[in-house]
């Protein structure tokens, strides 16, 4: 399930070009049973991925 949440908050990053911020409360009405910090926490990673950061090398 992590990766389906870091998943949605990169296509709302990326592909919606939402603010952090917004994708934080967006991410409640996909996952309601998330915490504040839980949707923080994922929408940073999601954030890193986006911007090159974070990702393993092949």
């Amino acid at each position: 399930m992590e990766s389906q949440i870091v998943h949605k908050a990169a296509f709302l990053l990326h592909e919606c070009n939402e603010p952090e911020q917004v994708v934080v409360e967006r991410l409640k009405e996909y996952f309601p049973s998330l915490s504040l910090t839980e949707r923080e926490r994922y929408v940073s990673e999601a954030w890193d991925q986006v911007h090159g950061q974070g990702v393993p090398e092949a």
